[in-house]
């Protein structure tokens, strides 16, 4: 029975080619979600701060409250809305985890904001921002390192403003800050688009 082989076996050439299948479908879901998700996402919310964050300067009391509850509406809508059609069509236990850590992490985020505001206002959106920046950062250490670059800036643009006072605080975080959360949802969805058809 020598040369006969048993049946099932599978020779090395093609468990490295089923490996890399593996690895490049992968690849090409990741990028998918990221396309779907991430990219509109970052420029829903790249809008948000690009208008509201601005407008704090010029509005006060009920107008500017009533501005950033819809702006945050519509931000949260996007967000969630494109988890939630994402997956619907690719279902991963890492998928579902990843959109209740961000759940949570908003969860949590709001209870800080709802008692940080009514006392400081200017430190409570610093917190927020860069408590968000903070999950930007581990989402690139453990999902794409773009993200780390890019919470790592907004983070920086942030503490100078902050450091600068409540007007250039808005204004740096409203236009450079916004600029690149809608620069980099364009980046994700451009650099995912051969992978996401």
């Amino acid at each position: 029975m020598l040369g006969t082989e048993r049946r099932g076996t599978v020779h090395q050439p093609e468990l490295e080619e089923a490996l890399t299948t593996i690895a490049r479908t992968q690849q090409a879901v990741r990028r998918a979600v990221l396309r779907w998700t991430l990219a509109p996402s970052l420029a829903a919310w790249g809008l948000v701060w690009l208008i509201g964050f601005p407008a704090s300067l010029l509005l006060a009391g009920d107008a500017l409250t009533l501005l950033w509850i819809g702006l945050i509406a519509v931000g949260l809508a996007v967000s969630f809305g494109t988890q939630f059609l994402t997956a619907r069509r690719l279902r991963s236990p890492q998928g579902r985890r990843h959109g209740l850590s961000w759940a949570v992490a908003s969860g949590y985020l709001g209870l800080w904001a709802s008692l940080l505001f009514p006392r400081d206002p200017e430190l409570a959106s610093f917190v927020l921002v860069t408590a968000f920046m903070a999950g930007y950062v581990l989402y690139g250490i453990w999902i794409t390192p773009f993200m780390a670059i890019l919470g790592l800036f907004v983070t920086a643009v942030a503490v100078v403003g902050h450091l600068l006072g409540p007007a250039p605080y808005a204004l740096l975080v409203g236009l450079l800050g916004g600029s690149a959360l809608i620069a980099g949802g364009l980046r994700v969805w451009w650099s995912s688009r051969n992978d996401a058809r």
